[in-house]
């Protein structure tokens, strides 16, 4: 190959580092060939950069502006100019052969050759843990002796097109299982590292600068947005057994297969579903293994081009996983410095995209890691994870950044913590994964700018571990497990559910469930709710549904008396009314909250964060934090602002200007000074989160604990955000094109098929506000599913025909029934005029 040539000419001649500028003379010159141009002519006008990129020496030292060396690497101005030469007339030669020299760095014979000694084996994952592993980097400065008998990374890719990562051929040195076994069975990652002192340590950062615009947005995406890539095996179309079918609450026909997509994470009911030829536990519904054909028979077009995306697709994986092995590896004084280069030197759309490039990856094979036994044996998965972690430290580090005079500045990370979020875990199994984690539940990420010596371990190799990557509704369907682990557990089991009967109207309700719950013990209530409405012949999901939401306003306004909770109307949520003696109601609010979570149920979102902060405090979680002055203003703003004013203030005469400022608990001889300001604030926000509301707050809590309390994930993994978000759903922008993609369809004809692409083009039109207003009118809430709005599971019935009638909706089964009327503009207008007069909830 050309660049085992160029290996000892940059050997023996004086090292050669570019420029900025003159790396865009080399991309101008090699944009401005003649068309087409040959691959030979295009590595000739590369020659500079090729050679640059592989050697870490020179590569740490290059890409500065101007003539003088040992300048700061202008990282955004490197990026730049790659991102030219990749929409350039010979961008896939170009492309080509930045891959090629970018991934020799790495391989055998390279200068920082990365050994992974034990390639993941499927077969064997799929039946045992794997043999024994050691994995080894070297770093040196030496440019030359490879190997000319390891294999081409163009050869590595041939055939592949169906192989996940993991199967992509080794180079040969590397192709055999190490026979050294640890204590555990299994072996033991380790690698060595040779680090030559003139190495720059920075040459990790300016390689991915430079590769960046060939590794974003390179792997195929679901109809999510969640990066995918192919199963190893051919998948085999499987027939559900005749006997296996009945007929569901709804009339529906269906079958009980036993099985669980493996994409979408819902019970396969359908006739026919697809499993792997090769007997991996992995199986997809017929409609979504439809939708991954479309988009893998789209990515991969045919041809040169197919050729190309698969090499393309292979080289992003692979060279992501070579970064994180050398990253992780590095002595801990100079991975501290490379996290510094990327907080503080890179620019933050840079940042933000190599993250993206990173979840990516990770996203695209966390369902085939998870789908062999061992999870922990694909050690350059973990790796990955690994590198995702480190970024996520170095984008902690602004936060951190302290100021001349010592204090801390208050600067947010450098971009948003929910970039980190790895959605794809919403594709494995909660339950696999909850009783992984239960081996090991106090396991911690460590501080992957701290660590002296980076190794996987078994609780690393743990999803749950990694807390701050792990999305919101994975977390909160593997806290049902928890919760329903300890409930097993209870000398009670749990046979039957707790079946009540309530009466509708809300004075009356509330009753009922002050009676029902009060003589029940918390073993007795710590079951599954089962509700019917007096009167009514209504049961099953959809009237639970309904309960919960009648139940929750029937708290809100409680009649009789002081009601138990105040609408602020300038925050629009409720707070405590700290004159309200209703004990028993309370408790049985907090019941009903810890029910709705044990029963998968998300209720309006009518209480600040600072509620749930509280909940944690009472649990005696380590994520609760410290309330202070921002919470409060979250309660009652003018309170807050009147305290910051006390605060603001810088004269000694503050005692005079504010007067008296007691609440009880406060020395009565208490004077406000300079001094004691910010005593006096502190104690006030304790005073109204804790002394004032404990009347009210401590039943509300025991009810809540009654039902969740025994959760050790609940205690351990969850921050009041979280907590917020699993009780309540998301609040994010609707996204009709996603419940379009969730949604069913009943009583419609075929023919009628353009008629309800009219209804859709009809509530894409609709404005921002106008979305969240139909989302309240159907569901009588705003707030998004747990696993995006594609799982609100919408069901649009056909409801006559005729311009007569407004469309209504079944908010317990979000059903909306719509009728057929005679042109688009009948059918805007009448959808405009039943959204507009939602009451959804019914917050005042």
């Amino acid at each position: 190959m050309w660049f085992n040539k160029l290996l000892p000419m940059a050997a023996s001649q004086s090292r050669r580092l570019l420029t900025v500028e003159e790396l865009e003379a080399c991309i101008a010159d090699a944009a401005a060939a003649p068309t087409p141009t040959s691959e030979s002519d295009c590595e000739r006008r590369l020659a500079p950069l090729l050679r640059v990129l592989g050697a870490p020496n020179d590569l740490g030292r290059s890409f500065h502006r101007g003539q003088s060396l040992g300048g700061a690497c202008d990282y955004a101005g490197v990026h730049a100019a790659i991102q030219r030469l990749c929409s350039s007339p010979v961008k896939s030669q170009a492309a080509d052969l930045v891959r090629e020299a970018s991934i020799r760095i790495f391989e055998d014979g390279g200068p920082a050759y990365v050994h992974w000694a034990g390639q993941f084996d499927c077969e064997q994952a799929h039946n045992r843990s794997p043999s024994p592993t050691k994995l080894t980097t070297t770093t040196t400065t030496s440019t030359n002796n490879s190997n000319s008998n390891a294999t081409t990374f163009e050869e590595s890719t041939t055939n592949c097109l169906h192989a996940p990562p993991d199967s992509i051929p080794a180079p040969a040195s590397s192709a055999s299982f190490d026979d050294e076994m640890d204590g555990t069975g299994r072996g033991e990652a380790r690698m060595e590292v040779t680090s030559s002192a003139d190495v720059p340590f920075n040459w990790a950062a300016v390689l991915s600068a430079a590769l960046l615009p060939l590794m974003a947005d390179m792997l195929p995406r679901d109809s999510n947005g969640i990066c995918v890539i192919p199963h190893r095996h051919r998948m085999l179309r499987v027939n559900a057994a005749d006997e296996s079918m009945y007929v569901t609450s709804a009339g529906r026909l269906a079958y009980r297969t036993n099985k669980v997509c493996d994409n979408c994470q819902k019970r396969i009911m359908d006739p026919q579903y697809y499993h792997c030829s090769e007997g991996c536990d992995i199986d997809f519904c017929e409609d979504c293994h439809g939708k991954l054909k479309e988009v893998f028979d789209a990515f991969f077009a045919g041809g040169d081009e197919d050729k190309e995306g698969r090499h393309a697709l292979l080289w992003v994986i692979q060279i992501t996983e070579f970064l994180s092995a050398h990253i992780l590896r590095l002595k801990p004084e100079d991975r501290v410095r490379l996290a510094h280069e990327f907080a503080f030197e890179w620019p933050t759309a840079m940042f933000a995209k190599l993250v993206r490039v990173v979840t990516d990856v990770i996203n695209a094979k966390v369902v085939h890691v998870q789908d062999v036994k061992a999870i922990e044996s694909d050690q350059k998965f973990w790796y990955s994870v690994g590198l995702l972690q480190f970024l996520y430290s170095a984008n902690s580090l602004p936060c951190q950044t302290k100021l001349v005079d010592g204090a801390t500045d208050t600067r947010d990370p450098k971009v948003a913590y929910t970039n980190f979020i790895l959605d794809g875990i919403n594709k494995c199994e909660p339950i696999s994964e909850w009783q992984r984690w239960q081996k090991h539940p106090s396991a911690k990420v460590p501080d992957m700018l701290a660590i002296d010596r980076f190794e996987l371990t078994d609780d690393f190799c743990s999803f749950l571990t990694h807390n701050n990557l792990v999305p919101v509704s994975f977390r909160r369907v593997c806290l049902l497990c928890d919760i329903w682990g300890h409930i097993q557990l209870q000398v009670e089991p749990v046979t039957v559910p707790l079946q009540i009967e309530v009466r509708r109207d809300p004075p009356r309700l509330l009753e009922d469930l002050v009676r029902h719950f009060g003589r029940l013990s918390d073993t007795q209530l710590r079951r599954p709710l089962r509700v019917t409405f007096r009167d009514e012949e209504g049961a099953g999901s959809g009237v639970l549904r309904e309960f919960f939401q009648v139940a929750l306003r029937s708290f809100l306004d409680a009649p009789g008396g002081p009601s138990l909770f105040y609408f602020n109307e300038q925050q629009r949520l409720y707070w405590f009314n700290d004159f309200a003696d209703n004990a028993p109601a309370f408790k049985a609010c907090g019941i009903l909250l810890g029910q709705a979570l044990l029963n998968s149920i998300l209720v309006p979102n009518i209480f600040p964060g600072v509620f749930y902060e509280r909940l944690l405090h009472d649990l005696k979680s380590p994520y609760a934090r410290s309330l202070g002055l921002v919470d409060l203003g979250r309660v009652t703003r003018e309170t807050a602002q009147s305290l910051q004013r006390i605060l603001d203030y810088p004269s000694d005469d503050i005692g005079s200007v504010f007067g008296e400022l007691h609440f009880p608990g406060l020395p009565a001889d208490f004077r406000l000074t300079q001094q004691n300001k910010q005593i006096y604030v502190d104690a006030y926000v304790r005073w109204f989160f804790y002394e004032r509301i404990e009347a009210q707050f401590a039943p509300l809590c025991e009810g809540f604990r009654a039902i969740v309390g025994d959760s050790v994930l609940l205690q351990r993994m969850v921050d009041g955000v979280q907590l917020e978000k699993i009780v309540c759903g998301d609040s994010v922008p609707v996204d009709t094109s996603a419940i379009r993609r969730g949604a069913a369809y009943e009583g419609w004809e075929e023919d009628e098929a353009e008629y309800l692409q009219m209804f859709w083009d009809t509530i894409e039109s609709f404005t921002d506000s106008e979305k969240t207003q139909f989302v309240v009118f159907v569901t009588a809430s705003c707030r998004v599913p747990l696993r995006g709005w594609q799982d609100l599971q919408m069901i649009v019935q056909k409801n006559g025909t005729g311009d007569e009638r407004l469309p209504t909706a079944h908010t317990c089964f979000c059903q909306l029934l719509l009728p057929k009327y005679t042109s688009r503009s009948s059918l805007a207008t009448s959808l405009r005029t039943a959204v507009a007069n939602s009451e959804g909830f019914g917050l005042k």
